[in-house]
């Protein structure tokens, strides 16, 4: 019964993320060919809205998550649905690359607001039993966003202009967060409950302890490096593959395979992280993307596609669990900035990623170099992560009495 209590907030969850991670990362990406044949742009002028979106995200979220702590998740929530909605709508209407460049900065505000970390906040704060597999469910939709929103816009694009398409699409997030209005309800609190948090409010860090632990430092740094890892991972996949003597079907059906087995993981890891330490259960995950970035950094196109189901099953259960330990190691008193500082740093990995990848490959002709450093960083990443501890708030304001 209580894992069944857990089910309706752990699903708004996962139905949340599927649009805002959907719409704004990979939903939109069906409209290229529409808007390079419409308007003949170069692709380093509509690619460069994707690089602003992951920049601009970096920056906003830690902001947004101090809202967050001081005004609930339930607005955040509301206000990234509604943006995202205005956002569709008015692409719709764009004539210049600024145009665009404007409504992805947008997205990014829609990311921040009502991404996974707000995610994590409202189930976290919801969840007491099985808060793991809770937040497993919820954050699946950051992968289930990826394989149902460009199936949508795929199949209305064969019927429709892509203007009305935008139109239509944006519909969804309007009446999503109509029954968000309806159905979030605010956290109620009776005796029990209030001396409960009162407790954990004690335990808890403010943003000042936390970023004085070694432990938020070791997040964020596994984290940088981790998410330079799979980005760079994700952006040039294809491009690997073609270069290993794939055809173009093959390179694409990867793709499904790599998110497949990322989505089933993450289910996984939520589940196991109620049974196991959530450190231990990270550095396992780390250790195992390690091994398939090392085999996809060899070069050999029979062993590509083994690879990438380990990536898969090392970084789906990271993914989640890098948003959890933040919860366990820190608590809820300011998860909004503290989880969106570590955020920022993931991101900034991430862009460089995808960035010096292709770089890299300039620079010597091939992905071979870029690969390797790949594989390198998850295993600096491993390294890190055999130093996060859990610390408590107690020990370290005796630490800093003689600091």
């Amino acid at each position: 019964m209580k894992k069944l209590s857990l089910l309706p907030i752990a699903l708004l969850g996962m139905i949340i993320l599927i649009f805002t991670n959907g719409y704004t990362l990979s939903g939109i990406t069906v409209f290229d060919e529409a808007l390079l044949e419409e308007f003949q742009w170069t692709r380093s002028e509509l690619k460069f809205r994707d690089f602003l979106n992951l920049v601009c995200a970096a920056a906003i979220i830690p902001f947004i998550g101090a809202l967050i702590d001081k005004y609930g998740v339930k607005r955040a929530i509301l206000f990234g649905l509604t943006l995202l909605s205005v956002c569709y709508y008015t692409y719709s209407f764009i004539q210049r690359p600024l145009d665009m460049y404007f409504l992805h900065i947008g997205f990014a505000f829609v990311v921040a607001a009502s991404g996974t970390l707000a995610m994590i906040i409202m189930v976290s704060e919801r969840v007491t039993e099985n808060r793991g597999l809770a937040i497993g469910i919820a954050i699946a939709g950051t992968s289930l966003g990826g394989m149902i929103i460009p199936q949508l816009g795929t199949r209305l694009l064969q019927r429709f202009d892509w203007r009305e398409v935008f139109q239509y699409e944006a519909i969804l997030p309007i009446i999503l967060m109509v029954l968000v209005f309806i159905f979030l309800k605010e956290k109620k609190k009776g005796a029990a409950q209030e001396v409960k948090e009162e407790k954990q409010e004690k335990e808890a860090f403010t943003f000042q302890q936390a970023i004085r632990t070694p432990t938020f430092w070791g997040i964020g740094l596994a984290g940088f490096f981790s998410y330079y890892a799979i980005l760079a991972i994700i952006s040039n996949l294809f491009l690997y593959l073609r270069e290993l003597g794939f055809e173009p079907v093959q390179a694409g059906n990867a793709f499904t395979i790599l998110f497949g087995v990322i989505l089933a993981t993450k289910f996984l890891s939520g589940w196991l992280s109620d049974y196991f330490s959530q450190f231990v259960l990270f550095r396992i995950q780390l250790g195992v993307m390690l091994i398939g970035t090392i085999i996809l950094a060899l070069g050999n196109p029979s062993l590509a596609f083994m690879a990438i189901i380990i990536i898969g099953l090392g970084w789906g259960g990271m993914y989640t669990l890098f948003n959890y330990i933040i919860i366990d190691a820190f608590g809820l008193k300011s998860a909004g900035k503290i989880g969106g500082t570590i955020s920022t740093m993931e991101s900034v990995g991430g862009g460089l990623g995808m960035w010096m990848t292709g770089l890299l490959f300039d620079q010597y002709g091939s992905y071979g170099v870029a690969f390797w450093v790949v594989a390198v960083f998850v295993g600096i990443s491993l390294v890190i992560a055999l130093f996060i501890r859990p610390v408590k708030k107690q020990a370290q304001e005796r630490t800093q009495e003689f600091v």
